[in-house]
Formats: C-alpha cells, sequence, structure tokens
C-alpha cells in the first residue's frame, strides 16, 4: 500500500512539473512550427485569444476587433479562432523563447519553450598518438554553433560504442583494420563522419613502402637520365646511338659523322685515302710526243 501511495505522489509531481514548465519544442531555421494550446478547463464559448512571445504580443483575436498581428510576425503567422492553434512559418532564432496563450483573458498554465537551431555538420575525425602508437585519441569535430545541444556517439568496425563524449580513447589490437567513425546528433539532425583508420604500432609496412617509393623514384631519373644522353647524343652526332658503328666508351661514338675519320682495314688496321684526279680542261692541248 506504502509503495502504490509512493508511485502515486511521484506520477501527480511528474504531471505537475510538466504542465508547469510547459512543452519544449526544437525546430530547424526555416522551419515551420505549430502550438496547440491545452484547454481542458475552457468550456465557455471563445470570445478572445492571446499569445505572447515572453511579455509580448503575438496574435491578438477578439469577436469585436477581430485579429492582429505583431511585430515579425506578421505575413507568416495564422491563427485557428475555433481552438487557439497558433502557426508560424520560416522560423529563425529571433522567434526563440517562451510562448503563452490566453483565452477569454485566462492564462493556460502549459507555456511552449521554442528553440529553433540549425542542423548538424557532418563530423571530421582526427586523432594524436603516442610515440609507439600503441594508445590513440580520436577527436570527433565539428561546428556546433547555433545547433546545441548535441550529443556524441562513436561506431567500432560499424558496432556501436557507450562513449559519448567527443573524444574516444582507443588501444592497440591484433586488428589494425578497425574502422572507427562518429555520429553528430542534435533535435533536428544528425550526421555521420567518414570512416578512419586508426594507424597501430609502428607501422612495420612503411619502410617497405618507403623503400618500394625510393626505387622507383631511382628507376624514374635512371630512365630520364637515358633519354637525355640519347636526345644530347643525337644533337652533337647528327644520328641515333644504334646507328653507330662504335660502342659509347669509344671515343668515336660521341663524334659527329661528318668528323669521323675513314673507314680502316680490318686486316691490318690501315686507313686509305681515294684522291680523285681532276679532269682534263677542254680545249687545253695534251702535248704529245709529237709535239703536235
Amino acid at each position: 500500500m506504502k509503495m502504490s501511495i509512493t508511485l502515486l505522489t511521484l506520477f501527480l509531481v511528474e504531471a505537475t512539473l510538466c504542465t508547469v514548465l510547459g512543452e519544449k519544442l526544437y525546430k530547424k531555421a526555416g522551419d515551420d512550427v505549430v502550438l496547440t494550446p491545452d484547454k481542458p478547463n475552457i468550456t465557455d464559448p471563445i470570445t478572445e485569444i492571446l499569445w505572447k512571445q515572453g511579455p509580448n504580443k503575438v496574435v491578438d483575436w477578439d469577436t469585436m476587433f477581430g485579429l492582429a498581428i505583431y511585430g515579425n510576425f506578421k505575413e507568416r503567422t495564422t491563427l485557428d479562432n475555433a481552438t487557439g492553434v497558433l502557426s508560424i512559418k520560416d522560423i529563425s532564432k529571433k522567434d526563440n523563447g517562451v510562448y503563452s496563450v490566453e483565452f477569454n483573458g485566462k492564462l493556460l498554465e502549459k507555456k511552449y519553450t521554442l528553440s529553433v537551431i540549425k542542423a548538424v555538420p557532418k563530423p571530421q575525425i582526427t586523432y594524436s598518438c603516442n610515440p609507439d602508437k600503441t594508445i590513440c585519441t580520436l577527436t570527433c569535430e565539428g561546428d556546433a554553433t547555433d545547433a546545441e545541444p548535441v550529443t556524441y556517439s562513436w561506431r567500432k568496425g560499424g558496432v556501436g560504442l557507450e562513449a559519448s563524449d567527443n573524444q574516444l580513447t582507443v588501444n592497440e589490437t591484433d586488428d589494425s583494420e578497425t574502422t572507427y567513425t562518429c555520429q553528430l546528433k542534435n533535435h533536428v539532425s544528425e550526421a555521420m563522419g567518414d570512416f578512419v583508420i586508426v594507424p597501430f604500432g609502428n607501422d612495420p609496412g612503411g619502410w617497405w613502402n618507403n623503400t618500394r617509393f625510393l626505387g622507383f623514384s631511382v628507376f624514374v631519373l635512371a630512365v630520364l637520365l637515358v633519354v637525355v644522353l640519347t636526345i644530347i647524343h643525337r644533337f652533337k652526332t647528327g644520328v641515333w646511338f644504334y646507328q653507330k658503328e662504335s660502342m659509347p666508351w669509344e671515343g668515336d661514338f660521341w663524334k659527329n659523322q661528318n668528323e669521323a675519320g675513314p673507314p680502316a682495314d680490318a686486316s691490318n688496321g690501315v686507313s686509305y685515302s681515294v684522291v680523285n684526279d681532276p679532269a682534263p680542261n677542254e680545249g687545253t692541248e695534251n702535248p704529245g710526243m709529237c709535239g703536235t
């Protein structure tokens, strides 16, 4: 019996707090909001409705003067005078605040706290590790300005973790391919970051990657050197290197084709030159034996 009384008391306290504190609404900038009044005690015909944002009037309606809309709520606010439902379009931070409503001059207890916030951005994950790369701290980063309150959650290999802070400390495991990601969430949106792989350990494959890169670089430089020397040889000698009979370590290899000496006799190494006698000029007498 005492347990039942205690539970009933807690229920009544919670109901009272909800009534006094009212309803808290989170909306995204640019959205519309609808405030529906709770009027169980209004039994008389409705002749007057007044909505306020804090101490300032939003709309005022009565049977004598009709509807009046105030301030920046004009042209984007409507009121259903039969139910008292207030609708506001294209809301912004200027619309934040506590809203209250009166029917026939009687203030209802329930309040409506409106918070207009931005959607969360896509988070980015950064990490820092100790020198041995056995312990790393991951940080879920995202500009949450005007998007609060925000919550963080983490996933490891697709499985949710209990961590709810924007930082996560992880230790080296046997599975070096484990992926991590974080989610940023508020009352109006959520966004998931890209998966990252934490580089645990001393990166045993790093030296191999560096060696391969160095070897590739040397190979490329060697190819470029051969190409450059080939082009220089072509311009210097006038022929391609494969058209030369001499080898690169021989002197004639780098000589111009026109500068090269006459061919040598392969048998005795003696060079021969062919001299052509000039042809006799026409009209010149060739003295003969007879002199005639």
